[in-house]
């Protein structure tokens, strides 16, 4: 978990990112290599044999632009590292890869993948995730950076391939954030606003930081597949006896309006 400190600047920057992604019906990720050596032949046969997604359109200068299910997938590989040192920085706030900053150093080339023609959020980003599983399955891969952090390969891949057995990868949809100050865990969500709804926090609890990070993930997944909106002055639990009070104000972690979970 993150020593304690003031977040905040860091955090409202990470939140304008996730929501650049997601601003004119793109969502985007940039997959990480160690060198512009791209199999894709390798990368299509991942597709199709992962997800029976196949495309024949023409592969022009390292970059390829093809349809799944009404929406667009584009393609292009940049055969040097993410500009400024964003990947690094952004890899820093991984607390559950080790060393993922020293492993993302090490990228020297990356694919941006971007898919668009959004119609439903939650079918975009499923289909971002096949996408850049496929192309993590490659030898040369080591991790995605979708702001606000990069994730390892392995840890991405795991989440994605549950997408067919119909389940939600949560984790590689919503970046949920920890921090201490005075002996107390806090908690926020960067990326509920690519579904449309408020970024999540929670402000103080003497829960575990693994406690937490679960409690966040379920309730991320319960909005965002059952489509709830939290309102302020409501509660919301998962049976009769452990009802947790909503208020919806000023992000304390976050920029905007954050829902408040007491």
């Amino acid at each position: 978990m993150a020593d304690e400190k003031n977040i905040n600047d860091q955090t409202a920057e990470n939140t304008e990112n996730t929501e650049r992604e997601g601003k004119g019906n793109v969502l985007a990720g940039f997959v990480l290599f160690k060198d512009a050596n791209f199999d894709w032949l390798r990368f299509k046969k991942n597709l199709r044999d992962d997800w029976d997604i196949t495309f024949d359109d023409e592969i022009k200068d390292g970059a390829v632009v093809f349809s799944v299910d009404d929406m667009n997938v584009a393609c292009s590989l940049m055969p040097n590292p993410v500009p400024n040192n964003e990947a690094v920085e952004a890899a820093k706030r991984n607390y559950l890869w080790k060393n993922a900053a020293e492993e993302t150093a090490k990228h020297g080339a990356h694919m941006i993948v971007a898919v668009l023609n959004k119609y439903d959020a939650l079918d975009q980003q499923e289909l971002l995730a096949k996408v850049a599983c496929s192309l993590l399955k490659l030898d040369n891969a080591i991790g995605i950076y979708k702001a606000p952090t990069v994730y390892e390969k392995d840890f991405y891949i795991n989440f994605a391939m549950s997408i067919d057995k119909g389940e939600c990868p949560v984790p590689i949809y919503v970046y949920v954030g920890l921090y201490a100050e005075e002996g107390k865990v806090y908690a926020f969500t960067s990326g509920m606003s690519v579904f449309g709804k408020l970024e999540m926090e929670v402000l103080g609890t003497q829960l575990q930081p693994n406690e937490l990070l679960s409690f966040m993930f379920t309730i991320c997944e319960y909005v965002i597949t059952e489509d709830v909106e939290l309102k302020d002055g409501e509660t919301v639990g998962f049976n009769d006896e452990d009802k947790i009070p909503v208020h919806v104000s000023a992000g304390v972690s976050v920029p905007g309006e954050t829902i408040k979970l007491g």
